[in-house]
């Protein structure tokens, strides 16, 4: 608790210096790993007078003049940004891929002071970390990081560009990315459309949808009439909601896979309070706060997807050979020994027949993610950043979709795509000959 209160004493870029650590579990330990996600939680907002002047700022224009009306209190605050509710003037409305014009948006506000508050005490923040504990990134990937993460003209890219590579899923109404103006764009400031539903997170606080519990959560003494109805009707809701669950687990795996191993963009920050469902649109999955993006160089994918499909297999020889090779560190031969004998007993664990758990059951690939990184950190190994980051936002991923659905086989899930992938190419080269050939 009080690393964590020091770190949010700190300002911004302390706080988002504390996340990235938390998305490092092959280096930092499991218990600081645990605190430092509270950083993820809501942060204090700031007032709506410096929302105003960074509007205003931003555009030149008064308030008034953009919008029909904004609500003062923010829906949500973040460690660098907060965002309101708004209506725009119908000059300003955004056209969405049907082509219908969108005037209720949500309006992301950069907090005061984050850009000095950034820049300022990196090299400082950097020391006294590097004298508790080991700062598994370097200064610049930090700084490069942030940069991105406090440009919001950087998050309306991505955003654009994973509308670009999910144009099909888009029309077919599977996935929904929120429209972004450009004309209202700023480093400060984002604009987009405004989703009339409720994220994962908020139907999963009226517990599990599976229960045989008809009536909700009950009434006790420690719990208000008020707190009870709410509750009840997030529990009624998610009933509501449960046949449609494994379609949006099914659309949350095909979505990742696709950035994994067809565009190399994911989406690095996809756990259940980043993906809503639409009320205006129920069978879609909505994906948003795209600030945070991973992606591998180029020279390590090969390797990567290898190391999944050792992972998939259950082959201990594959999985410790190429984590070997994305180690950043210069580890004693003696440890990378132990380590290959760890990761052998540690993989017998998690996986039995290929693609399968010991006891029949689908493997549990972030289960076995977190035992394999901490068998990094227990051997003093370190991975390359971009991998590290790519299995952490995979574990997240895997842990919403087994949310959604407890009985979702991701392991088989990858092989019907890479095997539709395989035979896909093998059309298309027929293809190629012929027209060759012609």
């Amino acid at each position: 608790r009080l690393l964590v209160k020091t770190i949010e004493m700190g300002g911004s870029s302390c706080m988002k210096f504390g996340q990235w650590i938390s998305m490092r579990p092959d280096v930092i330990a499991g218990d600081i790993i645990q605190a430092l996600t509270q950083l993820r939680q809501d942060a204090p907002s700031h007032s709506f007078k410096h929302t105003r002047k960074q509007i205003e700022t931003s555009f030149g224009k008064k308030l008034e003049e953009i919008f029909e009306e904004i609500d003062e209190k923010p829906v949500a605050s973040g460690t660098i940004a907060q965002v309101h509710r708004a209506r725009l003037k119908p000059e300003y409305a955004l056209k969405g891929h049907d082509g219908k014009m969108i005037t209720e948006v949500a309006v992301k506000v950069q907090h005061p002071a984050v850009i000095a508050e950034t820049f300022v005490d990196i090299d400082i923040m950097f020391k006294g970390a590097s004298l508790i504990l080991p700062v598994p990134f370097s200064k610049s990937e930090f700084v490069a990081g942030m940069q991105r993460q406090i440009n919001f003209e950087w998050e309306a890219y991505n955003l654009l560009k994973f509308k670009k590579n999910f144009k099909e899923e888009i029309v077919n109404g599977e996935i929904i990315f929120p429209e972004v103006s450009r004309e209202l764009l700023a480093p400060q400031v984002l604009v987009e459309g405004w989703v009339n539903g409720h994220t994962i997170s908020e139907l999963f606080d009226g517990k599990n949808p599976c229960t045989t519990n008809e009536k909700g959560p009950k009434f006790t003494e420690k719990r208000s009439v008020e707190d009870l109805k709410v509750d009840r009707s997030k529990f009624h809701r998610l009933k509501q909601y449960k046949q449609k669950m494994g379609d949006w687990a099914k659309t949350v795996f095909n979505a990742n896979v696709k950035m994994f191993l067809k565009h190399n963009f994911v989406h690095g920050d996809m756990h259940a309070g980043n993906v809503m469902v639409s009320e205006d649109h129920p069978g879609s999955v909505v994906v948003i706060d795209a600030g945070c993006t991973c992606k591998l160089e180029e020279v390590v994918r090969p390797k990567f997807e290898t190391f999944l499909n050792a992972m998939c297999e259950g082959n201990s020889e594959q999985i410790a050979d190429t984590l070997i090779d994305f180690n950043k560190k210069d580890t004693k031969q003696a440890n990378i020994s132990k380590f290959k004998t760890s990761i052998t007993t540690t993989v017998k664990k998690f996986v039995g027949a290929p693609g399968q758990a010991p006891d029949g059951e689908p493997v549990k690939i972030g289960a076995l993610l977190t035992a394999v990184m901490k068998e990094l950190q227990k051997h003093e190994m370190m991975l390359r950043s971009d991998v590290a980051m790519s299995l952490v936002t995979l574990g997240l991923t895997e842990g919403l979709i087994k949310q959604l659905d407890p009985t979702f086989d991701c392991v088989k899930s990858v092989y019907r795509y890479l095997i539709g992938e395989h035979l896909k190419e093998q059309e298309n080269l027929k293809l190629a000959n012929v027209l060759g050939q012609w």
